[in-house]
């Protein structure tokens, strides 16, 4: 966790949440307005980038408090995730509710994300696999409705059984990041590449999204089997402990802590120490710890470029698309859109023979959108027309 690993890393992976997520996407298309959905992203900013920051001064505290008597090497803890819980109780555990109070804001949040997650697979299923492969099954909204109350239940219990698998791939934070690497990377790069080059064709973004999903899933697989041996962690020391390991009467707030540690001699604390000193050793490292030891942060950003990359290449065998044809709906100015105070005779090129003059403005196409939602640019049907010139009793076409 550099700092350019958490910048950098950490925007593309947030971009690849954000920008190609489906459960992200279906609320921002709850927005009545283009306009609107991008306030709701913009609003939503500072709020993600001060939880970022406020996170990642909880751990620079954790660690200062925790400096010269680690709890995981001391053997109190078993797994990084408890540093936040033990913290807490070690330093607030005296006071009544607080350990309640946080256990309950952490399954708000984490029950909140699951909700919307479950609520975008059930969506997905019903649109895409059970009204395409079930047709004249479901016939009305109630059966739909039905339909996805049982995905949504189906996939409930689906997560619980998957929580002791993410029980063994160490934090669970990093694990989720990852998993949004791996998966919406790739996604990310498919997106840029349409958006963003329009030589591309759809053999390349094939080609590419597969080749850098196998890429993402071997180097993540990869990770947790192998545990590549690299220095990634601040220097951390058990001198300065003063728990007794051996104490069968620990402090009340810390009793969970100590059950696996009882037992436990002096001389485990210090092979472990030796252990993980030995593995810092530059002559430990290989090329296999190298590639595998890729940050998740990283994930986002590498699974982009190899879409790109790949994309492009097989797109260039294949036989380029010609932009001057293609839609330019489907296509970003992005010179146009960030670069607004470049020249035209500038901007003309670097539009890439897109013919961006036939696409309407942004004003336009939120108004054709708002009108389509309020059904103004409907077209009636011959039966409408007929029924309403019924209604109506004179015979009259319907418009």
């Amino acid at each position: 966790h550099s700092f350019w690993t958490c910048v950098v890393g950490g925007c593309f992976t947030w971009l690849s949440v954000y920008g190609a997520n489906q459960s992200q996407i279906q609320r921002a298309i709850t927005c009545s307005t283009l306009r609107r959905a991008q306030l709701a992203y913009w609003l939503n900013w500072p709020g993600l980038c001060i939880i970022l920051y406020l996170c990642a001064m909880i751990g620079t505290v954790i660690y200062a408090f925790y400096e010269t008597c680690d709890p995981k090497t001391y053997g109190l803890i078993t797994a990084s995730d408890q540093l936040l819980p033990l913290f807490v109780l070690d330093v607030l555990g005296h006071i009544p509710g607080i350990p309640g109070l946080f256990v309950s804001c952490l399954f708000s949040g984490a029950l909140s994300t699951l909700s919307s997650g479950l609520n975008s697979i059930a969506a997905v299923l019903l649109q895409d696999v059970l009204r395409v492969f079930c047709v004249g099954r479901i016939t009305s909204e109630t059966i739909a409705t039905n339909a996805s109350k049982i995905i949504a239940l189906i996939f409930g219990f689906i997560c619980l059984g998957l929580t002791y698998v993410a029980s063994l791939l160490g934090g669970v934070l990093q694990a989720a990041l990852a998993l949004f690497g791996v998966i919406g990377g790739p996604l990310l790069g498919v997106f840029t590449l349409g958006m963003m080059f329009p030589w591309a064709n759809e053999k390349g973004a094939v080609v590419g999204m597969l080749t850098s999903l196998t890429l993402m899933l071997w180097i993540s697989v990869g990770y947790q089997i192998h545990k590549p041996k690299v220095a990634t962690f601040s220097p951390i020391s058990v001198e300065g402990c003063n728990w007794n390991i051996s104490d069968k009467s620990p402090p009340p707030h810390l009793t969970s802590f100590y059950t696996n540690s009882l037992n436990q001699s002096s001389t485990l604390i210090n092979s472990t120490i030796t252990a993980a000193a030995e593995m810092t050793k530059e002559d430990s490292y290989n090329i296999m710890d190298r590639f595998y030891s890729l940050s998740y942060l990283w994930y986002s950003a590498t699974a982009m470029i190899v879409v790109i990359g790949v994309g492009m290449a097989v797109s260039a065998i294949t036989g380029f698309e010609k932009p001057s044809e293609m839609d330019p709906k489907l296509f970003c100015p992005i010179f146009d859109v960030f670069c607004p105070f470049l020249p035209e005779k500038i901007r003309k090129p670097l539009r890439f023979g897109v013919q961006y003059d036939k696409m309407k403005s942004c004003g336009e196409m939120e108004m054709d959108f708002q009108d389509k939602i309020d059904g103004k640019e409907e077209e009636a049907s011959p039966l409408q027309g007929k029924v309403v010139a019924e209604v109506n009793g004179d015979g009259s076409k319907a418009m």
